[in-house]
């Protein structure tokens, strides 16, 4: 549906502004759907000048989106979209009153990583790619890379030559989720599959493209920078290769990553460091799920349950 001039300028104006701060695509498409369903809204309430949204139509906003039988997470995602809109209407002067103000957000649940691979499923993973083949090391090579940093896709893909560091066993992450750059700590398997990629594979793939700084590249002529996609798809192929059903791709290796480091002891801060989590309560979830997975296991100990008891005869 085609809105009004005023309002589609607006909105590029406030995705503008959050591009700018750095945030990625894909949060910037959630935030363009969300502010269209408020303006499918502001259609069907005949209003066409933000200008007229006072707080009772907000309220009125958020209890329509309850009646749609939507989930508390995608009506929390809708209403702070709505809210850090009128937050820039307001910065800008595009407004003299945020209608938003005061404005309570449904509250979001604590949930769990939903999949998480076993140390078994993780090694059948590993094992699969064919390493006597260029394809399989540099394959390899990024599924050890995920396992050992836990790094999201995207930041997978943006890796250049100049953010590995193999000798010390650090890379660069550049412009991660909140637009900001960290560095992180490879295990040793890592920096050797890196390291063996770099030298047999990337070095002759590369060699009539000296400007390529990428530090994956697709094993087809001209062997060019791998996309986030592919990287994924990738991904996928080994773990349905392995026979595992879990859903993801990526991320799976993330909850992975953190979820065994946290099993094995390793220090929340630092956790959350390597992650790059905002906040170190959502590091504490992987506890959560290591908790979980314990659980589940003592229950498979044979003197785990309770023996059935037999209803008591009469007069004994």
């Amino acid at each position: 549906m085609k809105f009004t001039d005023p309002l589609e300028a607006l909105r590029t104006s406030f995705l503008e502004s959050l591009r700018v701060r750095g945030q990625t695509p894909a949060t910037l498409r959630v935030r363009s759907q969300s502010l269209h369903t408020f303006f499918l809204w502001l259609a069907s309430e005949h209003i066409d000048d933000v200008r007229e949204v006072t707080r009772e139509h907000v309220r009125a906003y958020a209890l329509s989106l309850t009646q749609q039988r939507l989930t508390t997470h995608t009506r929390h995602v809708k209403l702070i979209t709505l809210r850090r809109f009128f937050e820039h209407l307001e910065s800008t002067d595009a407004i003299l009153v945020n209608p938003c103000l005061g404005l309570l957000l449904p509250k979001l649940e604590e949930r769990l990583p939903r999949n998480v691979l076993t140390q078994a499923e993780a090694r059948r993973i590993l094992d699969a790619p064919d390493t006597q083949t260029r394809k399989g090391i540099r394959d390899k090579a990024i599924l050890e890379l995920f396992y050992s940093t836990g790094i999201r896709g995207e930041e997978m893909a943006g890796l250049t030559i100049h953010d590995v560091d193999c000798k010390n066993g650090f890379v660069r992450v550049h412009k991660g989720k909140f637009a900001k750059d960290r560095v992180v700590p490879m295990g040793a398997k890592a920096s050797a599959y890196v390291i063996e990629y770099l030298r047999e594979v990337r070095l002759p793939w590369s060699a009539q493209r000296k400007d390529e700084r990428a530090l994956w590249l697709s094993s087809h002529r001209p062997h060019q920078a791998m996309k986030k996609q592919a990287i994924a798809a990738m991904v996928g192929a080994y773990k349905k290769a392995a026979g595992i059903e879990r859903p993801g791709r990526t991320h799976l290796w993330r909850h992975t990553c953190a979820t065994h480091l946290v099993a094995n002891g390793a220090n929340l801060l630092a956790v959350q460091r390597l992650l790059g989590h905002r906040s170190l309560k959502t590091t504490q979830l992987y506890t959560r799920v290591s908790a979980a997975e314990i659980r589940a296991t003592i229950r498979r100990h044979p003197r785990s349950r309770l023996p059935r008891r037999s209803a008591a005869k009469p007069g004994a």
